[in-house]
């Protein structure tokens, strides 16, 4: 986020961040788990463990 604030981000970040508001505010309670095994938003392994 920090980039975005500071300008260094584009329109595809954008489009990024509003398929992650969508998919979080849309009634389908798997949408999230398939979006998080996008790259994008993949949570690392040695979070997860």
């Amino acid at each position: 986020m920090t980039e975005a604030y500071a300008g260094r981000t584009g329109p595809d970040y954008d489009r990024l961040i509003d398929t992650l508001a969508d998919t979080c505010a849309g009634d389908d309670p798997a949408a999230p788990a398939r979006l998080f095994a996008a790259p994008h938003f993949a949570v690392p392994g040695r979070l997860t463990g």
